[in-house]
Parts: structure tokens; C-alpha cells; sequence
């Protein structure tokens, strides 16, 4: 394998990166790459977005990150395995941990603890980062202990060349450190624009970032505009003594095999309670609301053509049917984490509205959206719909096909959606609760 990008800003490394991943993924094809990395700063909120792109191209998709460490400087790190991930993972949301520190406040930038880096470096490659603030640059003895903890087939000192003032004494002394640190060297570009076009908009993105004029952060937005995605040749050209250093990246990259779209596979928390399965959890809880949604006053109440007796039946039938396939796709925890944080939110809307209240009456929570065809949900409180009198089908929900868990979408009353939130996270542990947001387009 030639020459692979091993450094790589996509727009959302926000005000600063000015290409959308499926623009690198692209134009990386274009230019004959075999893989590509992107290493946003502090964050992988468009790897998956490049992994899918560059899929669909022939390219591979490298996950990583430039993180940033307490006092500045920066490193580069690469996913190698699913372990790996997991710690990146980790790294990023500590280097985001103090980054409020108190409300009202401006926030501070990211950083993270070196010592913490050493901790979580399985399944990771790092690299010493880029050419203006790089920790091989900024400081050389860290950059050297970080060596020693990584060792050298998982530790690599980046050589840039940016086109600016003493690019050849800091590569000369990046050179040095390897040979002293006992470790290789890789040439990265440092890309913050897939094409030469777009470097004009990268420049106007890091002036709104600077609040500045374009001519007053001439350092700052880079403004000799060679910071594009090059081809793999034009690497070679640029670094004729360190043809190996460019090599190097191909190299590398045939090892960094972890694939974003595939290896994330998540299970739902089992629900086995010593030695009732989770599977017979489920029926239980599906069982006793049964008796009540399905006995001969309810099933009048449906106002369907079935006669009671016959919608009973096909009610069991198709229970049956649905808690089969659910034990077959492994879904069981599925249901009973909806089903649980459902009852935590009835439990909050009691105490909260009281018995006095004309709201005590409203549901505490509502599914919407395919869900409402399962019986399972409309047994579990999910769905308000029952899908046998209202004839819908379970398919477009649930079926043995599916590439990823349903979704389920539930919707909450304002009144007790803030304490939820709390109540989910003391329940489960803040390990394993998390807000997250959605970027919307256009």
C-alpha cells in the first residue's frame, strides 16, 4: 500500500476543518487512496459519516482523533481495534470532563491528562502530532516519555511540511527525536480541506473562529493554502528524503483494520435474574397485562369486527409469535430497558402530579412512530395502539432481517422529562446514561 492520509480534518472540527467527510471520502477516491484517516479535533462525531462514504468509493476508513492535552499540545490517535475504540472513547470524554467549570462560564478547551493517555493506549496508535502544535514539537521530552509508554510499533513521530518558515530545521530536529526515542517516523499533511477550492472558505472559518480579520490571522488560518488532501505521488515528491517516512503511512494503515460499520456490535443488558432468563422476564410482564387488555369488557371497549374470543386468540397467537423472535434476535434487554424506564417515569409522574391533579390521568410516557405495530410494546406500556384490532403489521418494526436493534421513540411530558433525566441516571449509573445531541443539515 502507498501513501495513506494519516491526519485528516473534516468539518467537524468546527470552525476550522472546511470539507464534509463524504467530500474526503471522494475525492480521497479521486487521488487513489486505499484508506483514509480522520482525526477531528477532540472528537469522532464524523467518523461514521466518513466510514459509510468511503465505503461506498473502495476507500477504507481509519478512525481517530487529535486530541488535545493539558498545556496545548496535541497527538494524533489512531484506532487499531475494537478495544482501541473503546478507549478513545474514554480519552475524548475525560478531555472534556473539566471543560465548564461552573455555569454561566465561558467553556475551556479540551485537555488531557498525558498519564491518562499512557493508562488507555491499547488498541491505539499514536502519533506525535502536527507541525505548530504537536507534542513532539512543543515538547520532546514528553513526546518521548509518551514513546516509552506506547513502544515503537505503536508510537510514530510526524513529519509535516506545511510550507512555512523552518519546516526543515523542525523536521530535523522531529528526526532526532525518533532516533533518540527509539521509534519511526510517518509524514502526515495535516489536511484541513479536500480540495485546493475550499482552502478559501477554511481561511474565512478560522477567521470567525479568531474574531478576527483574514488579514490580521494570517498565521492562524494557514494562509498559504497547502493544507489539501494530496496525492498519494505528490507525497513522495514532497519528502524526497524520507521516502520510508512516506511508505511508512501504507504500512501502517494495513494494520489499523478496525472497521467503524461493523465492530460496534451492542448488546442490551441480559435482564437474567438468577436463573429466570430475561426472554421469560419479558413474558411475564406480557402476560399480566394480557389478562387486562385482552378479557371480554376490554376487547368490547376495541370497538373491532373480531368478536372478543376471536381477537383473544389472535392477541395470544401473535404474542406468542413476537416473544419468539425476540428470543431468537437476542432483543429481550431491548424491551425490558424500555419497559423499565417506562415505570420509572410512571413512578415520577405519580409523585409529581399527585392523586389530586386532573394530569394524573395522562400517560407518563408515549411510543410512536413502527413501534406501535408489536404487541409486545402494546403490552409493556410502549404503544398506546393495539396492532391486532387495528390489524397492523409487525414487520417494518421487527424482523429477522434487520441490520440494527428497532427503534423506539418515547416521548415525555414536560413536567416530568428533567427529573427523568436524573432518575434514569442514578438507576443505571452515569457510565451508562448519556444526553447526545443530532446535527441537523441542509
Amino acid at each position: 500500500m502507498s501513501y495513506v492520509e494519516l491526519h485528516c480534518h473534516s468539518a467537524y472540527s468546527f470552525l476550522d476543518g472546511a470539507s464534509h467527510p463524504e467530500e474526503l471520502a471522494l475525492r480521497a477516491a479521486e487521488l487513489g487512496y486505499e484508506a483514509l484517516a480522520l482525526t477531528d479535533h477532540d472528537g469522532v462525531y464524523g467518523s461514521l459519516e466518513l466510514a459509510h462514504a468511503a465505503k461506498l468509493v473502495g476507500v477504507r476508513a481509519i478512525t481517530g482523533a487529535e486530541v488535545t492535552l493539558c498545556g496545548g499540545s496535541h497527538v494524533t490517535l489512531l484506532v487499531e481495534s475494537s478495544q482501541g475504540y473503546a478507549n478513545l472513547c474514554r480519552l475524548l470524554t475525560a478531555a472534556h470532563a473539566h471543560t465548564r467549570p461552573q455555569e454561566g462560564a465561558e467553556p475551556l478547551p479540551p485537555a488531557l491528562d498525558p498519564s491518562l493517555l499512557a493508562e488507555l493506549s491499547d488498541g491505539l496508535v499514536c502519533l506525535s502530532g502536527c507541525a505548530r502544535d504537536g507534542l513532539g514539537v512543543r515538547d520532546p521530552n514528553a513526546a518521548a516519555r509518551l514513546a516509552r509508554a506506547f513502544g515503537p510499533d505503536r508510537f510514530f513521530v510526524e513529519l509535516q511540511r506545511p510550507f512555512e518558515r523552518g519546516d526543515a530545521r523542525r523536521n530535523a530536529l522531529l528526526r532526532d527525536l525518533a532516533a533518540h526515542a527509539g521509534v519511526r517516523t510517518v509524514v502526515t499533511g495535516n489536511v484541513h480541506a479536500h480540495h485546493p477550492r475550499r482552502t478559501a472558505l477554511q481561511d474565512v472559518l478560522v477567521a470567525i473562529r479568531r474574531h478576527a480579520s483574514l488579514e490580521s490571522c494570517e498565521r492562524e488560518r494557514r494562509g498559504n493554502r497547502e493544507s489539501i488532501l494530496r496525492a498519494p505521488a505528490e507525497m513522495l515528491e514532497l519528502f524526497p528524503d524520507d521516502r520510508h517516512a512516506v511508505l511508512r503511512t501504507g504500512e501502517l494503515a494495513e494494520r489499523l483494520e478496525f472497521d467503524l460499520t461493523q465492530e460496534l456490535g451492542y448488546r442490551y443488558p441480559d435482564f437474567s435474574d438468577g436463573a429466570e432468563p430475561a426472554i421469560r422476564q419479558l413474558a411475564r410482564v406480557c402476560d399480566a397485562a394480557f389478562d387486562e387488555r385482552y378479557d371480554r369488557v376490554s376487547c368490547l371497549k376495541q370497538q373491532s369486527r373480531l368478536r372478543p374470543s376471536r381477537l383473544r386468540h389472535l392477541a395470544r397467537a401473535r404474542l406468542d409469535e413476537e416473544l419468539r423472535l425476540i428470543d431468537e434476535l437476542g432483543l429481550a434487554g431491548f424491551f425490558l430497558l424500555h419497559w423499565e424506564v417506562l415505570e420509572l417515569a410512571r413512578e415520577l409522574a405519580a409523585g409529581i402530579r399527585g392523586l389530586g391533579s386532573p394530569r394524573r390521568f395522562l400517560p407518563p410516557g408515549r411510543g410512536r412512530g413502527s413501534s406501535v405495530g408489536s404487541i409486545v410494546c402494546y403490552l409493556t406500556g410502549l404503544s398506546h395502539v393495539d396492532p391486532v384490532a387495528a390489524n397492523l403489521s409487525l414487520g417494518r418494526f421487527l424482523n429477522r432481517e434487520l441490520a440494527s436493534v428497532p427503534d423506539i421513540d418515547l416521548d415525555f411530558p414536560r413536567d416530568i422529562r428533567e427529573q427523568l433525566i436524573v432518575a434514569v441516571t442514578d438507576r443505571y449509573g452515569r457510565e451508562h446514561a448519556a444526553l447526545v445531541a443530532s446535527f441537523s443539515t441542509y
